[in-house]
């Protein structure tokens, strides 16, 4: 059995402003730095086997602590990135919502039918981060590996591997660091075993 832990990134400035990061090279915030220290610090793993992430400094920044930790390098892939959102790209939610509202409720409804200039088809969008969180588990086989990527990429890859509808994406929850755990057998057949879990920003507090 092969485990993946797949965890969204910190926080951001534009996570706490509410705009579309997307391909956009955002560095975490103070809040952020501080979630991945906790993470680094209080994770309950006792040893990790590689550690990818998402090229993008947000996630490169959060998969640092925990490489201190285990003492291994982070291997950068774009292919964990973040959808790219295209016109969309650091513009306020609701700047989006006001101009533009029956394209946003497309992306929140039936995102496969979302119409953002020059953005990700969600479809694609799917095939790129199972297609390369699946190569990673077949490659580090009988292995435990951490994968930092991003919230609309980790979903879609939940969807993928729940089999779920894609416009039934954003009915899960992924706060920032939140640890997610799936199972690959030899096969390919994977089970979730975790979810949304950021247990690690509270270890220790009352």
């Amino acid at each position: 059995m092969t485990e993946i832990i797949i965890i969204r990134h910190g926080e951001t400035e534009w996570n706490k402003t509410g705009r579309f990061q997307g391909h956009s090279d955002v560095p975490l915030s103070a809040e952020g730095r501080a979630q991945a220290e906790a993470l680094g610090r209080n994770l309950r793993i006792d040893h990790v086997d590689a550690i990818y992430a998402s090229d993008l400094a947000r996630a490169m920044e959060t998969a640092a602590p925990l490489a201190v930790r285990f003492g291994l390098d982070v291997i950068p892939d774009p292919a964990l990135r973040e959808l790219n959102f295209g016109a969309w790209e650091g513009r306020n939610f609701r700047d989006v919502n006001a101009e533009c509202q029956d394209a946003m409720k497309r992306f929140y409804n039936d995102p496969e039918r979302a119409d953002i200039p020059d953005s990700e088809n969600f479809t694609d969008f799917q095939k790129r981060v199972a297609g390369c969180v699946r190569t990673i588990a077949a490659e580090q086989r009988g292995k435990r590996v951490v994968i930092v990527s991003h919230g609309a990429a980790i979903r879609i890859l939940m969807a993928d591997i729940l089999a779920m509808p894609i416009r039934s994406i954003w009915h899960i929850s992924q706060l920032n660091t939140a640890v997610n755990c799936i199972h690959f057998e030899d096969d390919g057949f994977a089970v979730v075993a975790l979810m949304n879990d950021t247990s690690h920003l509270h270890a220790g507090k009352r």
